[in-house]
């Protein structure tokens, strides 16, 4: 499948694309077959787009045969990260020297200096509660104490979620919680593999990889 043709298809599962022209585009280029591969073109073109699941019934019958699920989160969150202002190379202009920092101070900064300043909102309504936003501070605001959750070490903010309702925190091995920042009573660990992958389920892309209930405060 040639990468344009992909992306079309990635857009219109993302919603960033109508169904109407996403049908135009179907039925009204005729080298489609060819770009596709027949049995893609066919598999498609037996959908019926006037459904209203009709893209859920698209995804279902693309995911894991012609398109990686892998390429469409992390397509959903390149998506997310331009809509916000960020692109390749962009950085947060701030006078901050991490070499020498201790390591978590070290982790918030990395994610301030890229992402600071920047908010990601949810435009996807997934099967499962996510939070409606995701806003970067351009400098460290809290340093929690990670002992009256158990831990030994300090946990760094580098991030608040759903209308500064919840925060995200860093330790010095770079693993990421999320506290309740109303009750604060709360700490949940994030058990994925890598920061993208976290974004990507607080928005609502990635169902697989969590949160898990690391400690609650008495």
């Amino acid at each position: 499948m040639e990468e344009n043709t992909k992306r079309k298809i990635l857009d219109f599962l993302s919603g960033n694309i109508a169904v109407k022209e996403f049908e135009s585009w179907l039925y009204n280029n005729s080298d489609l077959e060819s770009k596709l591969g027949s049995d893609c073109f066919f598999d498609l073109i037996n959908i019926d787009l006037n459904n209203k699941d009709c893209v859920y019934e698209t995804k279902s019958a693309l995911l894991g045969k012609y398109i990686n699920v892998e390429e469409l989160k992390n397509f959903n969150y390149q998506i997310s990260l331009k809509q916000a202002g960020w692109f390749k190379g962009w950085r947060l202009i701030q006078n901050i020297q991490v070499t020498n920092l201790k390591p978590e101070l070290k982790h918030a900064w990395d994610i301030i200096l890229e992402f600071g300043g920047l908010e990601l909102i949810r435009t996807s309504s997934p099967d499962y509660w996510t939070p409606r936003n995701i806003v970067f501070p351009e400098t460290i605001e809290r340093i929690k104490n990670g002992a009256e959750y158990g831990l030994n070490k300090a946990l760094v903010c580098f991030a608040f979620i759903d209308d500064y309702n919840a925060t995200l925190y860093v330790d010095d091995e770079k693993n990421y919680y999320q506290l309740d920042d109303i009750v604060s009573l709360e700490l949940y660990q994030f058990k994925g593999e890598t920061f993208s992958k976290m974004i990507q389920h607080l928005l609502g892309f990635d169902e697989e990889t969590k949160f898990e209930q690391f400690y609650a405060r008495s």
